[in-house]
């Protein structure tokens, strides 16, 4: 399923199948923001052709059951529910960007926290 989706704008999740290392995440709540980098020590994501995402960091592994509609990955729990949507906000043969939303920390409305992932394509 994964390899013949192409999505309406163009952007080609045949793309997405391979190995990335997340390079650095951006930060964003209520209009501040930070960077991290370093920190996920060789942290990588694995999308396979099978709909599944193994996530690999420090001699450890998860999978993930995925699904890939449109401009968006659904991360599925072990019922198939989503339990995270990220957004593809660029992807090519080298270079992957994600964003993901996060629960607000505080209670009340009119509040923005998300990150933004980026990666690159492990030869």
């Amino acid at each position: 399923m994964l390899g013949m989706i192409v999505t309406c704008n163009g952007t080609n999740t045949e793309n997405l199948i391979g190995k990335w290392r997340l390079d650095s995440v951006q930060y964003y709540y209520n209009n501040f923001s930070h960077s991290s980098t370093g920190w996920y020590q060789e942290e990588t994501y694995e999308y396979l052709p099978t709909d599944e995402l193994v996530v690999s960091a420090v001699n450890a592994y998860m999978r993930i059951p995925i699904i890939v509609s449109k401009k968006e990955i659904h991360h599925l729990n072990p019922l198939g529910e989503t339990e995270e949507i990220y957004s593809i906000l660029k992807l090519n043969r080298e270079s992957l960007v994600l964003q993901v939303d996060n629960t607000p920390l505080f209670a009340g409305n009119q509040q923005s926290r998300y990150e933004i992932r980026y990666f690159s394509r492990v030869p």
